[in-house]
This record gives structure tokens, sequence and C-alpha cells, in this order.
């Protein structure tokens, strides 16, 4: 009596376990990568990676009555343009928007006039204006970010204020 043998070989069934695996992982890959798209924007992954500028110099002073001046050098491509400044000093936040009264930018720059790669702007913030509820934040600050309209998501930072 012989028997025969039914059923699939080892072998082959190692290959289909692996092809199954491959095809599930190629699946999830790219069911992972649209998800992370749509959530964060292709736009703003581009802008991100083109991004880079830095804060040179950051001077706070109270006999110039109350002002922070900031010296911002664009490193990359990407023009810059509509920039704010947050001031922390540990205990307290406080945001400029690029449309508040209180900054100002010297050379000026707008969308269709942008900062562009290796330049370099001034931007100064008043502190003494008579609406803001504490004008002797700049003489604690213990940090400066500076923001920008044509690349919100991308921020510098300087921890380095001084004062004369």
């Amino acid at each position: 009596m012989s028997k025969s043998r039914k059923g699939v070989s080892p072998i082959i069934a190692v290959v289909i376990l692996i092809a199954v695996a491959v095809s599930i992982g190629i699946m999830v890959t790219t069911w992972v990568t649209h998800w992370v798209t749509t959530q964060t924007g292709s736009d703003d992954i581009t802008c991100s990676i083109d991004t880079t500028y830095v804060i040179e110099s950051a001077k706070f002073n109270v006999s110039a009555y109350n002002v922070l001046l900031l010296k911002i050098t664009n490193k990359n491509e990407k023009g810059l343009y509509g920039f704010g400044v947050v001031m922390d000093n540990g205990t307290r936040v406080v945001q400029f928007n690029s449309s508040d009264s209180q900054i100002t930018t010297d050379p000026v720059v707008s969308a269709a006039d942008m900062l562009t790669q290796e330049e370099a702007i001034y931007i100064s913030v008043n502190l003494s204006n008579s609406t803001l509820a504490h004008p002797w934040l700049g003489a604690t600050l213990t940090e400066v970010r500076v923001t920008n309209d044509a690349c919100p998501t991308v921020t510098a930072k300087t921890n380095a204020i001084t004062q004369p």
C-alpha cells in the first residue's frame, strides 16, 4: 500500500508566506504615506525643508525706549516675509504678529519683495507702547522666537539676548 502525499511542500509554503507578508507591508506603507500627506499637507513638508533662517543677534536696549532689535539672516532658497516675534521670560509669553504696529523691519519685506538667500533683515520690537501691559518684559527675556508668514511651521529661536 502506497501513501500519496497531498498538500503544499514546506518550501512553497514559506515562499507564499513571505509574499503575503511583503504584500501587506506594501499596502500598509502606501496607506500610511497617503494618510500622513493628507494630514500634514505636502506643501507644509516642502516648506519646512526649504526654509532655514537664523537669529544672528538679539539685543534689548532699555535706554532706547525698550526696543528689542533682532538681526535675521535667510539661510535657504525660500523667500521670507511677514516676520513676527514671540518673547518668553519664563513666566509670560507675548506674541507680536507681522501686522502689529510694534514691529518694524529694515529693509521692509513683503510677499512681493521677499528676503532672499543670505540676505539679512533687522526687526525692531517697540515695547514702550502704552498698550503693552508689561513693557518690562524685554529686560527679563529668556527666549525669543521669530516667525514668518511664508512658512509658518518654521521658526528661529535664541536664548542669547544681550543688553547694553
